[in-house]
């Protein structure tokens, strides 16, 4: 009696002439010769088809689902901070939990955002449709690869999409579509790379079913402008060139080696440590339950209005204290020119962070402010005779300061708005 390991795919079967065992693959009995007919050829395919099959995919996928419920917690946790969105988020809101940001990587060296960013959803129709597509092709990468090596490419494709996006694409970015489309891209080659060893149907089923999708999606990520085509392009290569390298776990495999499972237990660590870093520089609005169904103003908005006000507000300081001078009496009263640069420094101290070169321009409103007030201050408090001299020639020197800031600003702002989803409309205000 001899043993034979039992594999996915049988290596012998019984000839039903003599008995004998003879390769499976063989077309007739290598002891009598005896040809098998097409049906026993065709029975025996199915079977060792139905065998491999039953073999990977009877797997259990609980990252897949564990990974979606992440995504879920986090969009639940940004409806507290922001107010439940359908197609967008308020930009404080995703900054702060961590998406995607040229300048605080570059600047602040928030690398963890490159993980973190993966995890986070602009709007409930950007999370159902990426939960969607990874419910679809998270459980079957998982039951292929098994779920040390799915985590490892989830993780890195991921990662390389928002590479990518942080190499050729400034606008703030997230979602998990970096690494969906990885997976898509390992589905893809696993179905060519494996062509030989894996059942036909099963490989003329993947190409089937996935190369059309990359296609549409690619197509409709041109097409839209919204869309970080950047990331799902570097998810995607990303995740070719990973399948190339890393073999998928064959139905023999009960358990994958040691080092997948200490790289898995890395990238779980890396995930970890990307949330606490988010944690730690959360800077966006605070959580409450009042926040899901309130309407809340976006930040950018904000910004723009107290800018806004602020900027009115020292022009209205600069003519309170001409009017002051105009007037013949050496104690001109500038109680109206102060009260609008107090106000206008309040307006402007408020206006909320949104990125750092939109808080350089905060920051130099705020100077001209507070130049204005020493300047009031300083005549307030003197008592020399050319008093009003000085005044004249220092507020000269800071309208001077203000048309240049007004000039600078006023070409970068349509910019900055049209980024975060507003136009400027030229004419008058209201």
């Amino acid at each position: 009696m001899t043993l034979n390991p039992i594999t996915g795919d049988p290596q012998f079967r019984e000839c039903p002439a003599c008995g004998n065992l003879t390769p499976a693959a063989a077309a007739a009995c290598v002891h009598c010769g005896a040809v098998f007919s097409e049906v026993e050829q065709a029975a025996h395919q199915a079977a060792t088809e139905y065998s491999f099959l039953s073999a990977l995919f009877t797997r259990s996928n609980p990252f897949t689902m564990i990974f979606i419920g992440v995504n879920v917690g986090v969009f639940i946790l940004m409806c507290l901070a922001g107010g439940f969105t359908v197609t967008s988020a308020d930009h404080e809101v995703l900054i702060g939990f961590g998406a995607k940001d040229n300048n605080l990587i570059a600047e602040q060296h928030q690398y963890w955002r490159l993980i973190s960013a993966i995890f986070i959803h602009i709007g409930v129709v950007h999370l159902l449709l990426n939960n969607y597509a990874l419910w679809i092709i998270g459980q079957e990468i998982e039951q292929i690869y098994g779920s040390a090596r799915f985590v490892v490419l989830y993780l890195a494709t991921g990662v390389i999409g928002s590479l990518a996006s942080y190499m050729f694409s400034p606008a703030p970015s997230a979602g998990a579509s970096g690494a969906i489309f990885g997976l898509f891209g390992v589905m893809a080659t696993f179905a060519f790379k494996y062509r030989k060893e894996i059942p036909q149907t099963l490989s003329r089923e993947i190409r089937r079913r996935v190369l059309p999708v990359i296609g549409i999606n690619l197509v409709f990520g041109f097409s839209v402008k919204i869309v970080d085509n950047y990331a799902h392009i570097g998810g995607l290569l990303g995740g070719i060139a990973l399948a190339l390298a890393i073999p998928y776990m064959r139905p023999d495999e009960k358990r994958a080696p040691l080092a997948w499972r200490a790289l898995q237990v890395i990238c779980l660590i890396l995930i970890f440590v990307s949330f606490v870093g988010a944690f730690r520089n959360y800077s966006g609005p605070q959580l409450a339950f009042s926040n899901v169904t309130r309407q809340r103003i976006p930040s950018v908005v904000t910004y723009f209005e107290q800018m806004k006000e602020g900027n009115q507000l020292l022009g209205d300081s600069f003519k309170s204290l001409m009017t002051a001078l105009d007037g013949r009496s050496e104690a001109a009263d500038l109680r109206a020119a102060t009260d609008s640069i107090e106000k206008g420094i309040n307006t402007v101290n408020s206006v909320p962070r949104t990125d750092p070169e939109a808080d350089r321009y905060r920051a130099r409103l705020l100077d001209l402010l507070t130049q204005q007030k020493n300047i009031l201050t300083e005549f307030e408090q003197s008592t020399s005779a050319n008093r009003r001299a000085r005044l004249t020639e220092a507020e000269r020197k800071l309208l001077e300061n203000h048309r240049l800031f007004l000039s600078d600003y006023s070409k970068w702002l349509p910019g900055f708005m049209n980024k975060h989803g507003y136009r400027l409309e030229e004419g008058p205000d209201r």
